[in-house]
């Protein structure tokens, strides 16, 4: 009898043992603590957030704003710095070379950078099967603007022959590429000219009437043709705009044979890699991990997004496992002499 009483005792300070230990470790601020652990390498410390394009920008306005949030999760402080040159591939450059240690970061054009190092332009020096891979903050339909007065419908200007001046950062900024994507796939007499800052100086130069049109994110295109600065003429993707539906897409308003689909469907293959966040590659397992999630929480809270969509910044989340199959399975998919196609259209034709 005593025995058993015994055994009975133990047997209650062991479920009580274990009860204990369940409780700690279940209890959420246990968690946060250990969050807080992981995160001691931002307290107190300066955040160095680049930007490759000029103020006022998407990309600038996107960083701005989630700037606040990060601080505040982390506790750091952070300064966006704006590093423009080569449609904001020289930042990519930069940060590369730096430490890996979770104090540097960008708002990345990811197509752009992909779509660079796809084509092995000269002065790469990234490697975007490597970078460290936060998140996607944004994708992003892109409209066809064209300045007030020029044309009013897209197939009649396709049809007339006219000669049409884009204006754009680079051949590959999401400006440039996505107008001579645009230009080869409706056979379009185009020519794109590139060297402005950023999409707000090559949205001006057709507000101006410097040049006739522009390709660029509906975001930021909504913004531009505010008060009839602009007029957009389609929407260069599969889906129209969420934030101007009444405006169709290319593949609505033409019948395209297959040779010239096929450039718009290879560009739009890499657009669901779209804007992310991205730091120096060889960064620590723990720190990556913590800075990961620190940025899952940051773009996927529903204020952040709701603060998104009344800025007609949109967030749309992807996880970085996903974003790593895309560049992968976008930097062996051209054969070569596809792959020298596709140089001659983006460098060469549309001078």
């Amino acid at each position: 009898m005593v025995a058993r009483v015994r055994r009975h005792a133990l047997s209650r300070r062991v479920i009580l043992a274990f009860s204990l230990l369940a409780t700690i470790v279940f209890m959420p601020g246990a968690a946060t603590a250990s969050a807080s652990n992981k995160g001691a390498f931002l307290k107190g410390k300066t955040v160095h957030f680049y930007v490759g394009f000029s103020p006022g920008g998407g990309y600038d306005l996107y960083a701005r704003t989630l700037a606040p949030h990060f601080e505040r999760l982390t506790g750091a402080t952070v300064v966006v710095e704006n590093r423009t040159g080569g449609g904001g591939l020289t930042a990519l450059n930069q940060l590369v070379r730096n430490k890996p240690d979770g104090l540097s970061m960008m708002m990345l054009n990811g197509e752009s950078a992909v779509l660079s190092q796809l084509t092995h332009q000269p002065g790469v020096a990234f490697d975007m099967t490597k970078v460290s891979i936060f998140g996607r903050v944004a994708h992003e339909q892109h409209l066809f603007l064209v300045r007030p007065g020029f044309a009013e419908d897209l197939k009649k200007l396709a049809a007339s022959g006219d000669k049409i001046k884009f204006s754009a950062i680079g051949r590959i900024d999401n400006a440039g590429d996505y107008a001579a994507i645009t230009c080869e796939a409706l056979k379009l007499n185009c020519q794109i000219i590139t060297g402005y800052k950023g999409s707000k100086e090559a949205a001006l130069a057709v507000m101006n009437g410097e040049v006739d049109a522009l390709t660029i994110s509906d975001g930021s295109a909504v913004e531009y043709s505010q008060g009839g600065r602009t007029r957009v003429l389609a929407c260069i993707g599969r889906e129209r705009s969420k934030l101007r539906p009444e405006i169709p897409t290319v593949y609505e308003m033409f019948q395209l044979a297959p040779d010239r689909k096929w450039w718009l469907d290879f560009r739009l293959a890499i657009k669901d890699f779209g804007r992310v966040i991205v730091a120096p590659p060889g960064m620590p397992p723990d720190k990556l991990e913590y800075l990961r999630g620190v940025w899952r929480e940051i773009l996927t809270h529903p204020e952040v997004i709701a603060e998104g969509e009344k800025s007609q910044r949109p967030i749309a989340y992807e996880s970085p496992a996903k974003l790593t199959e895309i560049v992968r399975n976008t930097l062996r998919s051209l054969p070569p002499e596809r792959l020298r196609d596709v140089n001659e259209v983006l460098f060469k034709k549309f001078l």
